[in-house]
């Protein structure tokens, strides 16, 4: 239940900084090297680079939510351990993708931006076990 609360924490923290990028979005790219494809991939509409950055801020802060929700201190969302399953899935393919980039070209910003979802991944774990850690499956609400 703890992991799960420091997973909300993590994700409402990256949600915040995505929000504060916004103000200096194309150094934020350049810092992470990817100012020409993030450019390349909205065809010269930069407004689309805002709006991907303000919707990944949601998706952050819905998959704190769903930590929430899942260790109780929520009231239960839909599809609660089949999200936590998806952030799972997806933190774990981000982390081995980081993982393999910093072997090929190391950087320490590459390589906290890998470790991150790995420890995102070790935090969301219980939830998947709703029986054992789901105060509304104990007490018979769902």
């Amino acid at each position: 239940m703890k992991r799960l609360r420091l997973g909300a924490i993590l994700h409402f923290i990256i949600a915040i900084g995505h929000i504060g990028c916004l103000f200096a979005l194309d150094e934020a790219f350049d810092a992470y090297g990817i100012k020409d494809v993030m450019h390349n991939m909205v065809f010269g509409h930069v407004w689309m680079l805002y709006a991907l950055t303000i919707g990944l801020a949601q998706a952050f802060t819905l998959a704190g939510l769903y930590a929430l929700s899942a260790s109780g201190d929520f009231r239960r969302l839909p599809l609660t351990r089949t999200a936590i399953f998806v952030i799972i899935v997806l933190y774990s393919l981000r982390a081995l993708a980081g993982g393999w980039a910093c072997v090929m070209d190391f950087n320490w910003l590459q390589c906290i931006s890998s470790i991150t979802p790995a420890f995102i991944v070790w935090c969301y774990y219980p939830g998947l076990s709703s029986k054992r850690t789901c105060p509304y499956f104990k007490a018979g609400r769902i």
